[in-house]
């Protein structure tokens, strides 16, 4: 099966054939299903973290039963028998992580004035950082059919940002300020030449391979002059209006 993804559309031959090249090359840091994903070392980083069971419409237990297949298949959760926590399947507001997440105007004047931007996003973000397993039955919640666990972090635990922010912070610590910029899962690269955006290109691919880190080709857009980033739309210029804005 094809998948596509944006390049610049300014780029000489060269350019834009040696960039076809790599990403071909390093098609494996891209995830295109929630299999593709095989999870940041626990080792290297994991999430640390009350109820009965409700009654829900034919349509809720429908959407549950699908959505808990998917997650079963794909490994994230796990189907559990005998547990100490349980939560319905709902949101509530959670505690605030002492770790801050960076100052985004800061970011975004950071990735001012470069030639080059390489745009990109984590696949399915959180679910890339394994629970800890003395807290996996903290995740617990219930449907119709059964109870199950999170094995992954799940998008509705408090603090996940912040744990995902220290993980970027953790992993991108040498070449933060210099070649990318971070704000929990989405990414700006910047380089002033082409050269120096394939080499810094390189860098980056390396450390997301090491740690296993995949990307969602449909939300990356590699050698661009300008793009969007958190809202900002970053240009050699400064920040311009974004097209939905006009």
């Amino acid at each position: 099966m094809a998948h596509k993804m944006k390049i610049g559309t300014t780029l000489g031959k060269k350019e834009e054939s040696h960039l076809t090249y790599f990403l071909t090359e390093n098609k494996d840091m891209f995830a295109w299903t929630l299999d593709d994903m095989p999870s940041i070392d626990p080792n290297f980083m994991c999430h640390r973290v009350l109820i009965t069971k409700w009654k829900q419409g034919e349509e809720k237990q429908r959407a549950s039963r699908e959505e808990t297949s998917k997650l079963l298949a794909a490994g994230f959760i796990k189907e559990i028998q005998y547990l100490t926590w349980l939560v319905n399947v709902v949101m509530v507001k959670k505690v605030s992580d002492p770790y801050p997440l960076p100052n985004i105007d800061r970011l975004v004047d950071e990735a001012l004035g470069f030639a080059l931007l390489s745009l990109m996003d984590a696949y399915s973000r959180y679910n890339q950082i394994r629970m800890h397993p003395q807290d996996e039955a903290r995740t617990s919640f219930i449907t119709n059919s059964s109870a199950f666990c999170y094995k992954e972090m799940s998008f509705g635990l408090k603090n996940v940002g912040a744990t995902y922010q220290y993980l970027m912070d953790k992993i991108f610590k040498d070449v933060i300020n210099t070649d990318v910029e971070v704000y929990v899962d989405d990414m700006v690269m910047k380089s002033t030449m082409a050269n120096e955006h394939c080499n810094a290109l390189e860098r980056v691919f390396g450390i997301l391979r090491r740690h296993q880190l995949k990307l969602n080709s449909e939300k990356c857009s590699f050698d661009v002059q300008a793009g969007r980033f958190w809202g900002f739309m970053l240009t050699k210029r400064g920040i311009e209006t974004t097209p939905e804005k006009c």
